[in-house]
């Protein structure tokens, strides 16, 4: 028999090795992709832990303790680390600091060394974060006790801030009240990266300096005897434990999950901290999302996997029809000679076997250089990851079963081959039967279609699921949803042809052409001539078009979800300038277009949920990145929608490069002895934003007196800088008066004088009458008993006449409109500050970009969840504050909207980042969540896998040469 066998195989060698060449594709790439979709979730998975969620990762710990505990502690924290990192190595590091200390105010500019002292404060820190840039490092203090100068480096930022050098002697203060220390600098040195974890445990994130409610400069670093051995006031001690990931895999997510939960609940009750402890870490919110990651990664390979399996296994049953037709008149002779059809089964089996055994045994050698070939190129090589290549007894199984499956393939057109017909035609299945088949096969590709796209629709959730118990699954119905629905339409189209063929006939024969009637004639006789190759190609060319489509869309995603999560090219989300500061000196950084102010609120609602309130400066927002499809409208037309008219701004103008504001005041009328009452003025920018501030006092003597307000110093130059021309649009002059009888009081502006850079003064404009208005107010304080008389504070105004504020205009989503049961055109109050403002619904739209549960706020986490996320109120900032102003209140910005020029960007991002008054967790860049969603190693996989699949199905497509020898399979004549 095997002679035999053999004798047969070179008889029809050559569709035996086209045969042998679809079983080793087909099993070699199934094998490839099984150990590719194990490796890449291993790789993806440490490689994301190793790198962008590394700093959140980690477990920091800080706590309030003695000197004498910090061993104890450390032993506890090491502890803790290893039960939150479920056994796994990590590396701890230490940062301890000391108790703020005041700077003396010699160390101040000598025009800014008024107000509040600075602060600054000790710390011994892990020397491998920093880099020394001038100096060296100090050393342990000398002998001679408490007396002795303690040695410190300065952090690069401070030095320059404070204009200090190495060498320099500072005398500090404690804050606490204990003994001050004397320093000497004897060197300065920056953070390498202050993106890194360590810098969690600095209050100033190593960035030398913050100012909240005063300017904190340092930490002065200084050596670990300082504060170990009480020289200076005890502080705060930080611990930062990071977990080494390159030995887990996904198995160990489960696990993992639960250690990193409970760990740090169990190490803040340790008895050394006394209650004091914190500890915080995200791991187990990075590792849900990594695991629904890698389930849409397994699911998107899983896809690409059964397309791949259709298509090559149509081939290799129209390559074993092919060699049945061939063989049928050696079957026939077979059987005359006494053949059963199980002997003849047999040899088909054993030829189906010489296919399968070397693809077997081929397949899992070549799936580590088919892998590696996949990770050396395109997504997976951009996001660095190396692939464990080795094999694994689930590649074998897969390989094995594969093969099997081939070779099954193979032999089952002679196990369904029944007596041969006249002339070669083969039997063909009742016309109902087929029919109910292939109604049965659109039915269930309409069904799984109609489930993916609804899943995807509802809750963009793709091929997963939820399980009774809520747990995410990958959907088999949803995963066959694409090649059911190829398949379904192939035979769609397969099953259309006889009827075209027949009108194509009936067309050509009514010309006069002959060539065209005898083809259209030739064509409807036996339209299912080239059926098999036929469905091939269209099956090949669709499913390449698929996997295109696919890879685009996952493409254009990313770019989708950058545009959402940042909503222009770069959000600020906090600033330690001043109000007035930051207005003008974000518009002024490098690369920046235009610059709009945005307040973002909540909006308390039914059912435990909280709408997003953004109320946001329209008209200078150009970079609003709105998908068309969202509100069926570009985002200029959005905002055009929103954006009041502008009326001549009223007040008086100042310069544009105005530096201090002088006014000449008298205030007359009152008691004798009256008190100086208080004047405070009220400015406004051009975003129509309006500050307070202080001039001080002004005796009400009714002789003029001069009032100074330094706007440098008010917007915190030098970084900040004010967003002119201003305005002056009010003065308040507010006295406590003796009783309610007093007579009457005036207020009047005599002069106002602006200086400009250049120090020259100029003078402006007074207001005119008739565009200010006056107004007075007695509000009636305590009785003193004794004498009857009662306190009275008067408010004198002046400001500047406003028209009544339209009601302001919004744009809600529609999960903002279901949560207040709102309509388009319908009014709503919103609250603000405070107050309520009225507010008319003028538009909708599907989602309003940076709301919901995918926005993100400082330091990239999530502002919502979904379930208590009431959904999106667009307004316009100027339109709301003209409203609040009216009630003499306003609204300042919390954040900032920063359109950049063509290519800056990334120069914007990096001036940002490196500005004292800012912290690089809150800014917000879309060109950086682009960068981080397209390197996302759990994604770059799905990638490579849609890539391989275009590649394969090169090798599938049908050739002129196979359409030619199906002629024979199809029989007859």
């Amino acid at each position: 028999m095997p002679g035999f066998v053999i004798l047969r195989v070179r008889a029809h060698r050559l569709l035996l090795t086209a045969a042998l060449l679809a079983v080793l594709l087909t099993t070699s790439v199934l094998a490839a992709l099984t150990a590719f979709s194990g490796s890449v979730s291993d790789a993806a998975l440490r490689r994301t832990l190793a790198t962008r969620s590394a700093a959140p990762a980690a477990l920091a710990v800080k706590s309030e303790i003695k000197p004498d505990q910090r061993p104890a502690a450390t032993a506890a924290v090491r502890a803790g680390a290893r039960a939150t990192f479920g056994q796994l190595p990590f590396t701890t590091r230490e940062f301890t600091q000391s108790g703020p200390y005041a700077l003396p105010r010699s160390a101040r500019p000598p025009d800014a060394r008024g107000g509040d002292l600075d602060l600054t404060l000790f710390a011994s820190m892990d020397r491998s974060r920093v880099r020394l840039t001038a100096g060296e490092w100090p050393a342990a203090p000398a002998a001679g006790g408490s007396a002795a100068e303690i040695q410190v480096a300065l952090p690069q930022s401070a030095a320059g801030r404070l204009g200090l050098r190495p060498g320099a002697r500072l005398a500090l203060t404690d804050r606490f009240g204990g003994p001050g220390v004397t320093v000497r600098i004897t060197g300065v040195y920056r953070a390498i990266d202050v993106s890194d974890a360590y810098w969690r445990l600095d209050d100033l994130g190593g960035r030398g300096m913050r100012k909240v409610d005063f300017t904190t400069y340092g930490p002065l670093l200084a050596d670990d005897s300082v504060l170990a051995g009480g020289r200076v006031s005890a502080g705060r001690s930080g611990w930062l434990a990071s977990a080494d990931f390159s030995g887990i895999g996904t198995g160990d997510l489960a696990r993992l999950r639960a250690a990193s939960t409970e760990g740090p609940k169990s190490l803040v009750k340790h008895a050394v901290f006394g209650g004091s402890a914190t500890a915080v870490t995200s791991l187990p919110e990075i590792l849900d999302r990594a695991d629904r990651s890698l389930l849409v990664s397994r699911s998107t390979v899983l896809i690409v996997a059964l397309q791949l399996v259709l298509l090559a296994g149509y081939a290799l049953l129209l390559v074993a029809r092919l060699l049945s037709s061939e063989r049928s008149g050696e079957t026939e002779l077979l059987r005359a000679r006494g053949g059963s059809r199980r002997q003849i089964a047999r040899l088909a089996a054993a030829e189906a076997l010489l296919l399968a055994v070397p693809a077997a045994l081929t397949a899992p050698l070549l799936a580590g250089p088919l892998t590696r070939l996949l990770a050396g190129h395109g997504a997976l090589a951009r996001a660095g990851l190396r692939l464990d290549t080795s094999l694994t007894s689930t590649v074998w199984l897969v390989t094995v079963l594969v093969a099997l499956g081939c070779a099954a393939a193979v032999v089952a057109p002679v196990l369904s081959a029944g007596p041969a017909r006249r002339a070669g035609r083969a039997g063909a299945l009742p016309a109902p039967v087929r029919a109910g088949a292939d109604i049965g096969l659109l039915v269930i590709a309409g069904v799984a279609y109609w489930q993916l796209d609804r899943q995807t629709s509802a809750f963009g959730g793709g091929a997963l699921s939820t399980d009774s118990s809520g747990g995410l699954g990958i959907d088999p119905l949803l995963v066959a949803a694409p090649a059911l629905a190829l398949l379904a339409g192939t035979v769609l189209v397969l099953r259309l042809m006889p009827p075209a063929a027949r009108l194509a006939e009936r067309r050509a024969a009514g010309g006069r052409g002959l060539p065209a009637a005898l083809a259209g004639w030739q064509f409807s006789r036996r339209p299912l001539r080239g059926a098999g190759p036929v469905l091939l190609l269209v099956l090949a060319v669709a499913m390449g078009l698929l996997t295109l489509g696919q890879s685009a869309t996952w493409n254009r995603s990313q770019n989708d979800q950058a545009d959402f999560r940042a909503g222009t090219d770069i959000r600020v989300l906090g600033s330690a300038t001043s109000p007035l500061g930051q207005a003008g000196s974000f518009a002024a950084v490098p690369g920046v277009r235009a610059a709009a102010p945005a307040v973002r609120t909540s909006m308390p609602m039914s059912a435990g949920r909280s709408g997003t309130v953004l109320a946001l400066d329209t008209r200078h927002a150009d970079g609003f990145l709105l998908r068309e499809d969202l509100a069926g409208r570009s985002g200029k037309d959005v905002l055009g929608s929103l954006t009041p008219e502008q009326d001549a701004p009223p007040g008086a103008a100042l310069p544009e490069d105005a530096q201090r504001l002088a006014l000449t005041l008298r205030l007359s009328g009152g008691t004798t002895g009256a008190l100086a009452g208080t004047v405070t003025a009220t400015l406004e920018d051009r975003y129509g934003l309006q500050y307070r501030f202080v001039l001080g006092a002004l005796p009400a003597d009714g002789r003029p007196h001069d009032l100074v307000l330094d706007l440098g110093a008010a917007a915190d130059r030098p970084t900040g800088r004010p967003a002119g021309p201003l305005l002056l649009t009010g003065l308040d002059a507010v006295s406590s008066l003796s009783d309610a009888r007093t007579p009457r009081q005036d207020l009047a502006v005599d002069g106002l004088r602006a200086t400009g850079t250049g120090g020259k003064e100029t003078a402006l404009a007074l207001p005119k009458a008739g565009q200010w208005a006056a107004d007075s107010e007695d509000v009636k304080g305590e009785t003193d008993w004794d004498t009857g008389i009662t306190s009275v504070t008067r408010t004198l105004t002046l400001a500047a006449h406003r028209a009544t504020a339209p009601l302001p205009a919004a744009v809600a989503d529609d999960r903002f409109l279901e949560s207040t049961g709102s309509e388009v055109g319908a009014t709503i109050e919103v609250p603000f500050s405070g107050q309520t403002v009225k507010v008319r619904i003028a538009g909708r739209l599907k989602q309003l970009p940076t709301t919901g549960s995918g926005a993100i706020g400082p330091g990239g986490t999530a502002t919502s969840a979904p379930a208590v996320d009431g959904g999106g109120l667009l307004l316009d900032l100027r339109a709301v504050n003209r409203v609040l102003q009216a009630k003499d209140d306003t609204l300042s910005p919390t954040e900032w909207w920063l359109t950049t020029t063509p290519g800056g960007s990334a120069a914007a991002t990096a001036a940002l980042k490196d500005r004292p008054d800012t912290d690089p967790a809150q800014i917000v860049s879309r060109a950086e969540i682009a960068k981080e969603l397209g390197g996302d190693p759990l994604g770059a996989g799905p990638q490579s896998a849609l890539a391989a699949a275009s590649i394969c199905l090169l090798y599938t497509t049908p050739s002129p040469r196979d359409t030619t020898g199906s002629r024979v399979a199809a029989g007859g004549g």
